[in-house]
């Protein structure tokens, strides 16, 4: 936390010239709410007393409900000549919507607003595009498989896409920050709603295959009798003969959500070694079920699934369901 406070300071004094001291926590009688959302800071700031409240948790921080909260804490502290919210790394969409509410804030080492300072900084955007990250969340996948497999045929909000998804609707918010920061498609702006575009699947594609990572965490073997009929999603090389003229294997695959499988694992005993009515059970990072075609999991996972496999058989297989997708 000292690390923290360091910043800040040097960011004020930086940005609006004044200097800084930041006092140490203040306790007061506050709702469980509010104190597991902010912990309360006395500052000076030049010659001003400042309530400052830092965010414990700012990915799900909203400036409306914000104020409501900010009523609530000024009844029981009331002597400050001012407030300022303390954070690092806000979104910027949630950055505008507390300029528009005239909330002042300071997002360390990149904007500060606060208009009763007389002080606005931003920091510059630099041209330069920011590298790729390695992976994406498990979630942002799901969004982008089910963009793939045309699920998106029309703008959608983070609220709707956690309806069909599964998800909350703060996880796809994330989701769409994610894919935002990261421009594998367009996230834009209609009054307060977010919302996904559809893309250009092949670009998509194109785009976001390198990042894409196999969806299957683990693999079990179990009889396959003791696989409900409802979850035999067909996946893996058995489902990859049925999308070309690859071979399907004696042994067959199956996919469910990893999730599933802690019930399941109550029925369904692992087998060490492959036998005469086993099957192999892929768990996976989301649920294939969402995206399945005619029982079997959709042809981009499966593709993810099986990309890595050292096998020239599996290579053509991948490259003959790959051209003979409908874009």
């Amino acid at each position: 936390m000292n690390t923290y406070k360091k910043q800040f300071e040097d960011f004020i004094t930086r940005a609006a010239g004044y200097p800084v001291t930041w006092g140490q926590p203040i306790t007061v009688p506050l709702p469980l709410l509010l104190k597991q959302r902010y912990t309360l800071y006395s500052l000076n700031v030049g010659d001003r007393s400042v309530l400052g409240i830092y965010l414990k948790y700012k990915d799900d921080f909203k400036p409306a409900a914000f104020e409501k909260h900010l009523l609530l804490i000024l009844k029981t502290l009331n002597e400050y000549d001012s407030y300022c919210v303390i954070t690092q790394g806000l979104p910027g969409y949630v950055r505008q919507r507390m300029v528009a509410r005239k909330i002042p804030f300071v997002d360390i080492g990149q904007q500060l607003f606060w208009p009763e300072l007389g002080a606005a900084y931003q920091k510059k955007k630099h041209k330069a595009t920011p590298s790729a990250p390695k992976s994406l969340s498990p979630a942002t996948q799901a969004v982008l498989i089910y963009t793939l497999n045309g699920g998106i045929p029309v703008p959608v909000t983070p609220k709707k896409l956690a309806k069909l998804l599964g998800y909350t609707a703060m996880t796809m918010t994330r989701a769409l920050n994610e894919i935002e920061g990261t421009r594998l498609s367009t996230v834009r702006r209609k009054g307060k709603e977010r919302l996904l575009s559809p893309p250009d699947k092949k670009l998509l594609w194109k785009k976001s295959r390198t990042i894409l990572q196999n969806p299957v965490r683990s693999v079990k073997r179990i009889m396959v009798q003791n696989l409900p009929e409802t979850q035999r999603l067909i996946a893996g090389e058995t489902a990859l003969a049925q999308y070309s003229m690859l071979t399907s294997p004696e042994e067959p695959n199956y996919a469910i959500w990893n999730r599933h499988w802690h019930k399941l694992a109550k029925t369904a005993p692992i087998i060490p070694i492959e036998d005469q009515g086993t099957c192999q059970l892929q768990l996976w990072q989301y649920d294939p079920a969402l995206f399945a075609l005619e029982g079997r999991v959709d042809p981009f996972s499966l593709y993810l699934s099986l990309k890595e496999e050292n096998d020239e058989r599996i290579e053509s297989a991948l490259e003959e369901m790959m051209e003979k997708l409908e874009w």
